[in-house]
């Protein structure tokens, strides 16, 4: 089945994306306060957020020169409900 939105799990192999999610889990976060979490370049986090926008797992709200980022919880609760039809395994003794 092609689609032409990146790959969630893609998306989300990457940990400073995932960092990013936890940073705007509770409210919005300006790309200033998501670069100030990071020691990487504005380039490098312009990219990650793209990333994360093109797989549906950020939404972004322009406020006159701000742009705001906030984590979508849909497509994580989708991949919860996937991934929670796999049995819990237990050890082997």
């Amino acid at each position: 089945m092609s689609n032409s939105r990146p790959d969630i799990y893609q998306a989300l192999a990457d940990p400073t994306r995932r960092r990013i999610l936890e940073l705007a889990r509770d409210r919005e976060r300006s790309v200033a306060e998501i670069i100030g979490a990071f020691r990487v370049t504005q380039s490098a986090i312009s990219q990650h957020l793209r990333v994360l926008r093109d797989a549906g797992l950020v939404r972004v709200r322009v406020a006159g020169r701000q742009h705001l980022y906030r984590a979508e919880s849909a497509p994580l609760r989708r991949l919860a409900e996937w991934a929670s039809k796999f049995p819990e395994q237990k050890p082997s003794k």
